[in-house]
């Protein structure tokens, strides 16, 4: 009898050993599934934080003021004629007041008839952030100016491109960058370069300013073509600066 308690209690101990893997790994599947949600969530908390650039209005208002949106503010304002009218149009580079890291977008709102303004084009990309995220800012002088039918915006600082102007022209109702000049210092010359984005000429100016007894100016033309006109709403400058021909001495 004690024999047959003693074999019972022995398969009662083997049985409760082979149920303990089994208890585990379903735990382990719920920890598994719990931690799969935990990282969905973590995923779908990211991209609810994500900003999405705002929709600007472009009905016609009559101050300027009423197309800066929150979080926004006016950082450079330019006024003149750029299309073809006789009513002075304006173009606004807005700044986040909150974040100068982040990025910035210039408004051009043409002047109408009737009164107001009515927001004609919109870009991201024709201005970098005014800093990066660690504070340090490339360019101390900015500025935007209307001229001759002209948009220009130059950059001016003091690292490898001490400048940098980018032009942009309405063709066929459509604001296009036509020219790109830069600017930059190195080890005992100047390098000016003049790319004209519609006709496919760079012209190249080097500055020697240590060999007294060389030429101190040396000037390369170089021919090049792009595939499509640059747009002000689309296209970055500096992206565009990668594929042009550089000078090379």
């Amino acid at each position: 009898m004690k024999s047959k308690i003693v074999l019972l209690l022995i398969v009662l101990f083997v049985l409760g050993c082979n149920k303990k893997p089994s208890t585990i790994n379903k735990i382990s599947n719920v920890d598994t599934l719990n931690q799969n949600l935990s990282e969905e969530k973590e995923e779908s908390f990211k991209e609810d934080l994500t900003l999405e650039q705002p929709n600007f209005s472009k009905t016609g208002k009559k101050n300027i003021e009423d197309f800066v949106l929150e979080p926004y503010e006016i950082q450079m304002k330019a006024e003149g004629f750029l299309n073809d009218d006789t009513l002075k149009d304006v173009v606004l580079v807005l700044q986040n007041k909150n974040d100068v890291s982040d990025n910035r977008v210039v408004l051009v709102l043409l002047k109408q008839e009737k009164g107001g303004f009515k927001l004609h084009d919109t870009s991201w990309e024709a201005l970098e952030p005014y800093s990066q995220e660690d504070g340090f800012v490339m360019y101390d002088h900015e500025k935007i100016s209307i001229d001759n039918k002209t948009l220009h915006i130059l950059l001016q600082g003091t690292g490898p491109v001490v400048a940098r102007e980018t032009l942009y022209k309405y063709i066929d109702n459509v604001l296009v960058l036509v020219g790109i000049s830069t600017f930059h210092s190195g080890a005992g010359s100047f390098v000016t370069s003049n790319y004209n984005l519609i006709s496919g000429e760079a012209d190249h100016e080097l500055a020697n300013t240590i060999n007294d007894s060389m030429p101190s100016d040396y000037e390369v033309k170089k021919k090049f073509q792009l595939k499509r006109k640059m747009l002000f709403a689309s296209d970055n400058p500096n992206t565009i600066l990668e594929s042009l021909p550089h000078a090379e001495w």
